[in-house]
């Protein structure tokens, strides 16, 4: 029989500072507890199973829990909203919520699944979040920052961890991001302008493998509302790539016959593609791919100074409006040094940023203004947040508070930056 989702009343007068003093001596497994079977229940009755519904009524997810509910219950941690957040997460969160309100948070739904009389853990073995794992933020257009939340993982598990990420917005608002699982293999996910997720999805591998083996991976999101994919195979080989507007993907093919240690690519308004490389020699490469499907040959970026090339660690470039490339590369000194290709054709040269002593992973991103915004994890694992203006003035670098071990980055079309970082 089908039932009308119940409006709840979780915690609409809750004193948060109260809650967050109580938090600490509520646990998942106590007497006040449930299955998972038994959520499922109340997210029937809740939002007939919807984990993902947003019906702008001021109760989110599955549980439709409020903002200010989740907010005081820890779920912040995981996602700014409910509904943003994985099944796991949200479930975790009303545990803590079912410990300090009792069932009856959840009403006539709570007694339809009786809510009260399961005292099952729902996940005895919950993972708690480790180094690797993708946090996502946002630099919202005034400057203020989101907090850093959890990035769920493939196939609803609480957390995505993994040694590489990209991240860049396309022309609908979205997020294109990949990663390398620990497994070795390049997921996909999508953040979409509402701020739900479509989840991580393996990439077909090359001539029919069932997944991409990844070393390294970069993504460009393009004018025409797709997404280009560079990536350094097992093999060491560089492969292209691209996800189409509509969802389909093009199919790995090689590039050339040369091998990469890392890779970074932009796109251009005109629709080029930017990609840098550091060769197995442990130099700088830039290429071009034409708008239509041509490559330029690899050349090598002139050093610091007269130094004929660039020794790179952590590469990053970026596109920006006027049609120039901006990149930041991590010398063998460990500094950070910034560069601009400009769209004739000719560099500026290499020029340290200072303020920080060392980074061991850069990004930068385009903003619609002709800004640059850049992070990189410095000494200890810091993460920086910098920007270069369009008149070519430096913010500084600004300390986020949380520790990364990779950082990427992306400019959105509405002005805001979107943070992707693997957390140390």
């Amino acid at each position: 029989m089908s039932r009308t989702p119940r409006r709840p009343r979780l915690a609409a007068a809750i004193a948060t500072a109260a809650v967050t003093l109580s938090l600490s001596a509520l646990s998942v497994g106590s007497s006040q507890a449930a299955s998972v079977a038994t959520w499922d229940k109340v997210a029937q009755c809740e939002s007939t199973g919807n984990w993902s519904i947003n019906t702008n009524n001021g109760y989110y997810g599955g549980l439709q829990i409020a903002k200010p509910t989740w907010d005081a219950f820890g779920g912040k941690q995981y996602a700014a909203y409910p509904h943003q957040a994985t099944k796991v997460q949200q479930i975790l969160t009303a545990e803590k919520i079912l410990a300090g309100q009792g069932p009856g948070a959840w009403g006539g739904c709570a007694t339809y699944a009786n809510l009260g009389s399961d005292h099952a853990d729902p996940y005895p073995d919950a993972p708690t979040s480790q180094a690797g794992d993708f946090y996502h933020a946002i630099r919202q257009v005034d400057g203020s920052w989101t907090s850093f939340n959890a990035v769920g993982g493939f196939d609803g598990s609480p957390f995505f961890n993994g040694s590489q990420e990209a991240i860049t917005s396309t022309p609908d608002g979205s997020a294109q991001v990949l990663g390398t699982g620990t497994d070795g293999n390049l997921y996909h996910s999508a953040r979409y302008s509402n701020g739900t997720w479509t989840g991580w999805a393996p990439l077909d591998g090359y001539q029919g493998a069932a997944k991409f083996g990844a070393k390294g991976e970069a993504i460009a999101g393009m004018g025409n509302g797709d997404a280009q994919i560079m990536a350094i195979g097992n093999d060491g080989k560089i492969y292209h790539n691209a996800r189409y507007v509509n969802g389909s993907w093009q199919g790995w093919q090689p590039v050339g016959d040369w091998s990469a240690q890392k890779i970074a690519a932009a796109a251009l308004p005109n629709g080029d593609l930017q990609v840098l490389i550091v060769g197995n020699d442990g130099n700088l490469y830039h290429s071009l791919r034409t708008a239509g499907g041509s490559w330029q040959a690899w050349n090598a970026v002139s050093g610091v100074g007269t130094a004929a090339t660039f020794q790179a660690g952590s590469i990053a470039i970026a596109g920006l409006p006027n049609g120039d490339s901006q990149l930041l590369a991590v010398g063998n000194d460990g500094k950070t040094y910034h560069n601009i290709r400009f769209a004739s054709g000719s560099w500026q040269g290499w020029g340290a940023v200072e303020g920080i002593a060392s980074a061991s992973s850069v990004a930068i991103t385009g903003m619609p203004n002709g800004d640059t915004q850049i992070l990189a994890t410095g000494q200890g694992g810091t993460t920086y947040h910098n920007a270069r203006f369009a008149s070519g003035s430096w913010q500084g670098w600004w300390n986020t508070g949380f520790g990364s071990q990779k950082v990427a980055l992306a400019g959105m079309g509405d002005g805001a930056a979107q943070m992707l970082v693997t957390r140390s």
